[in-house]
């Protein structure tokens, strides 16, 4: 059987599982947010009571990934600038030891399911509805400081509804 061209090469970004190609599936999440990014989007559920009425700012951070390095500077401005205003948290998944911190942080957080689906996508960034762990908008590599106070501003009018 022959495959057209483009299912070939569609293929090669989306292999079976045991690494085997096969053809693209139509089924595959969209990217959501800025630059591409992958985020699970399955609803997780209410976050932690102390991440309750503020928006969460979460980020996907290594410190051996040049994009977090590039973003950090960005972060560290809008967490002061949006304080009171979202919670920010940082999962550094940099070497097995602060993975693991990082999962158990997560875990008590209520983000567990976030980090698990995302450890991997280092300098993504995601802003979270806390009622149900949901994200409002997601980031790849982005220091547009602007799109990340519109997507706060966007999950707080969700969160006043």
């Amino acid at each position: 059987m022959s495959w057209p061209l483009t299912v070939l090469l569609l293929s090669l970004a989306d292999p079976l599982p045991g690494g085997l190609a096969g053809p693209a599936s139509l089924s595959a999440s969209p990217p959501v947010g800025g630059a591409g990014a992958w985020l699970a989007q399955k609803p997780a559920g209410a976050l932690a009571p102390s991440l309750q009425g503020k928006p969460v700012v979460a980020d996907i951070y290594a410190s051996w990934c040049p994009a977090c390095r590039t973003i950090a500077p960005t972060l560290r401005s809008l967490e002061k600038s949006q304080a009171g205003k979202a919670t920010f948290v940082t999962f550094d998944v940099s070497d097995a030891a602060r993975l693991k911190a990082s999962r158990e942080r997560a875990r008590a957080l209520g983000l567990g399911a976030f980090l698990e689906a995302n450890r991997s996508q280092t300098s993504l960034v995601a802003v979270l509805d806390p009622r149900s762990g949901t994200s409002v908008q997601t980031f790849r590599a982005s220091a547009d400081a602007g799109a990340y106070v519109a997507a706060i501003g966007k999950a707080q009018a969700m969160i006043r509804r």
